[in-house]
């Protein structure tokens, strides 16, 4: 697929085309980045065990190791809405990553990357909030911040209107430790920005994805996703760089017109390289 383009045009479409569903969802109060638990559910679905199956080991086995039912409940239910019943996760490859010698970072960056675009809520407080916040060169995220830019987003998401202070101060609370746990915060009473590095791997992998959903190079380079990683185009174009370098893709740039050509690997191909399957061209 060869793709070229000239960055003339706003990015209206990008969002359009990614997010479609943009209700805000309090469901992370019952359940945070469950990192070790979606490890452990993927396990069990390499172990060619059903849903069916796997719920049974939750609930009597305690897989889990989460001593109240009800907490156990939740999770699983968690885990199966934001990776094996939404519509945006490949099962079948989030599974092969995961069950991979891969690095554990990269492992755990694509989990977030599924996690944020299953919640939007998260998703809207890091690429609408936190992304701000950092290219201003603010360094503490505050729960006034998250709570201010709620009360901002009440005008267009009526369903906040219909959480009590309670459930507010919780989804503030959640996220605030969803992204601790994800190594994008750091610190117990104040939350600091504590950005990490991403494996190229990670923003190949979201790259193959759009360019498996026919994304053209103007809608990759403005897609809003990259801002959960805090990414600039500037960001991107290097990583893009990397990814050339390694043989993953063709990539050339010259000023704001973009060469880029997958050498009809897909995403599915571009997985087996890096957990091994197979070796890149």
């Amino acid at each position: 697929m060869y793709l070229i383009i000239q960055m003339y045009y706003a990015h209206n479409l990008v969002t359009t085309l990614e997010k479609k569903n943009t209700d805000y969802s309090a469901r992370i109060t019952g359940a945070l980045s469950l990192i070790k638990e979606t490890k452990i559910f993927f396990k069990e679905l390499n172990d060619d065990k059903e849903l069916d199956e796997i719920s049974e080991r939750v609930f009597e086995e305690n897989i889990f190791d989460k001593t109240s039912i009800g907490r156990r409940k939740r999770i699983f239910s968690a885990i199966k809405q934001r990776f094996f019943v939404n519509p945006e996760v490949n099962t079948k490859i989030l599974q092969k990553i995961i069950n991979s010698n891969l690095n554990e970072s990269i492992k755990n960056f694509i989990i977030y990357y599924y996690f944020s675009k299953s919640e939007n809520v998260v998703y809207d407080i890091t690429t609408k909030l936190l992304y701000l916040m950092l290219l201003e060169g603010k360094s503490i995220v505050a729960k006034k911040d998250i709570q201010t830019f709620l009360e901002e987003q009440a005008k267009t998401h009526k369903e906040i209107e219909t959480w009590t202070e309670s459930t507010r101060e919780r989804v503030i609370e959640h996220y605030l430790a969803g992204m601790k746990d994800f190594g994008f915060l750091k610190g117990r009473l104040k939350k600091q920005f504590d950005i990490p590095f991403i494996p190229t791997e990670v923003i190949l992998f979201i790259l193959f994805e759009k360019l498996d959903k026919e994304m053209n190079v103007k809608q990759i380079i403005n897609s809003e996703d990259f801002k959960l990683f805090f990414m600039e185009k500037e960001d991107l174009i290097r990583y893009f760089e990397e990814g050339a370098r390694m043989g993953y893709i063709r990539f050339n740039h010259a000023k704001e017109i973009y060469d880029l050509n997958s050498m009809g690997l897909t995403l599915e191909g571009y997985v087996d390289a890096i957990t091994g399957k197979i070796r890149s061209a």
